[in-house]
């Protein structure tokens, strides 16, 4: 009796198991939508070698366009885009390249997730002809960090503003689209989709469902918005993954870490992958920081040039990641660090259009970075959100009458924005000969500065919020200024160039042992 009731109990488990979760297969045509009505016609062809994935498997279709693929009952099925086609889009320019199979929909979450519903066993995708992928402009984006409206409104004068007069391929907003305020994906959306161009969301730790229970909760409500946490797409011979780096732990924690479902994603995916398209990886945790990641790069043994791209530290620099790092196939991965968009937490004094100046830790300007891809050819363009648009700002010593921060210093500091430490930098002081300047790791000035007189309690402002601490910026050069230098208003002028496309002169004044005491209001 006792052997019979276990084995009941184990059958009961079994068919508990079953219906919670039905396997079924799904079947369907990718196909070239000629008259865009989204229905797979009689004059109208599959296309071949497109790449489906049910979040775990990648399967491609034959040579008539068709694909079938095994879903549960949670599962997002999305097409991966391939080259010279495109997906439709939504209103806010969102791809719409996926489907859900979740007849329970998504729990009662504290923000909403997938509303109940269930695919039919056919599912057809129509793609559409997308020219000129050999040459493209991206926009990329690190952390935008909405968490009240009034940040989405900051977002639409830097950004977008900004971004209306030119054409984009697609935009990659880098993760921590908002500040734990998921109700805010949907303004975002608005703003960003006025652009114009696809944009394809990546998840970050602030875009988590905190009170979902388990790993297969944590993005709920990001899917509800923008589809599948996971993903790829190609444009021309270019293949970009992106991933889903956060792993969550009790308590708001989380690892950074790429969960088993999901490198199986990536190793099905790489397999339609041609080993000489390059790969890029879009994340908001920098790859250097997952726990994982020997077991990640293991993936790309047949595919040697990878780069990677990333948001999360509210500063920006370029990485080189190598096999001392983790990375231990191949080539190294060569990693932009996007910084934020909104700075530093969209804090700080406002300008006089009431935006938060929002000066990042590093002391870079809040902003964003362009980048273009030509054939093979890569380079990089960082736009600041501010009218000016500079690349670079100097810092010169000088004896000020009213300033309440002393900074003594006999040297000029560079923050080259878009800097690497393979940069070239070189400053000519007047008429004279171009001398290279001296890469460092300091505090920048100008923050040092700002934050200083907030502790003071000057600033910020009543409306204003204040700014976090300094950190070290990794795009600072240095020169000492000589004692023989004659005393005198010389003009500075700096110019740095670099193998990402950087090639700026920017120049400013230096007050040399000038008698300033002189021009002093007497008290």
């Amino acid at each position: 009796m006792r052997y019979f009731l276990k084995f009941l109990l184990v059958l009961i488990c079994i068919q508990s198991s079953t219906a919670t979760s039905q396997t079924k297969k799904i079947e369907g045509f990718v196909f070239h939508d000629l008259n865009k009505n989204e229905v797979f016609d009689a004059n109208e062809k599959g296309i071949p070698s497109v790449a489906i994935s049910n979040g775990s498997g990648v399967v491609v279709t034959d040579k008539n366009g068709k694909y079938s693929l095994k879903i549960d009952d949670d599962t997002t099925v999305f097409l991966i885009k391939p080259s010279g086609y495109i997906s439709k889009v939504s209103t806010n320019f969102v791809p719409e390249n996926y489907a859900f199979n979740k007849p329970n929909g998504t729990p009662d979450l504290h923000f909403k997730g997938v509303e109940a519903q269930t695919l039919n066993a056919t599912l057809n995708f129509p793609l559409y002809k997308n020219e000129g992928e050999n040459e493209l402009k991206i926009g990329l984006l690190g952390d935008i960090q909405a968490k009240t409206i009034d940040d989405v409104y900051y977002l639409s004068k830097a950004v977008s503003e900004k971004m209306l007069e030119e054409e984009y391929d697609f935009l990659v907003p880098l993760g921590d689209i908002t500040f734990d305020n998921l109700r805010l994906f949907e303004p975002i959306k608005s703003v960003l989709g006025k652009v114009g161009a696809p944009v394809y969301y990546i998840y970050g730790n602030h875009d988590r469902n905190y009170d979902g229970e388990n790993i297969d909760l944590r993005d709920e409500t990001y899917e509800r918005n923008f589809g599948p946490s996971y993903y790829a797409f190609n444009y021309g011979s270019h293949t970009f993954i992106a991933l889903n780096n956060i792993f969550p732990k009790p308590h708001h924690e989380y690892d950074a870490k790429i969960d088993d479902k999901q490198m199986q994603f990536v190793k099905g995916l790489l397999k339609t992958v041609p080993t000489e398209n390059t790969v890029h990886l879009l994340m908001h945790i920098p790859l250097e920081q997952l726990i994982n990641l020997e077991d990640f790069s293991s993936l790309f043994k047949k595919h040697p040039n990878v780069h990677a791209y990333a948001g999360h530290t509210h500063t920006q620099f370029f990485e080189t990641i190598k096999k001392k790092d983790g990375w231990l196939v191949n080539n190294a991965v060569e990693e932009l660090v996007a910084g934020a968009l909104c700075g530093s937490w969209w804090h700080g004094e406002k300008d006089s259009f009431g935006i938060p100046a929002s000066m990042m830790a590093d002391g870079t300007p809040k902003g964003f970075w362009i980048m273009n891809l030509n054939g093979n050819k890569k380079t990089y363009d960082y736009k600041v959100s501010e009218p000016d648009n500079r690349q670079m700002h100097i810092w010169t010593p000088f004896e000020f009458d009213r300033e309440l921060i002393p900074f003594s210093a006999q040297k000029i500091i560079a923050n080259i924005y878009a800097g690497n430490e393979n940069t070239t930098v070189e400053i000519k002081i007047g008429n004279g000969t171009w001398e290279p300047m001296i890469y460092t790791n300091e505090i920048d000035p100008f923050f040092k500065r700002l934050h200083e007189l907030q502790n003071m309690g000057i600033t910020p402002s009543k409306n204003s919020i204040k700014l976090g601490k300094p950190k070290k910026s990794l795009h600072l050069w240095s020169f000492p200024i000589s004692e023989d230098l004659a005393p005198g208003i010389h003009l500075i002028s700096i110019k740095a160039k670099n193998s990402y496309g950087l090639d700026v002169t920017a120049k400013t004044m230096l007050f040399n042992k000038t008698d300033n005491e002189q021009f002093f209001i007497k008290k």
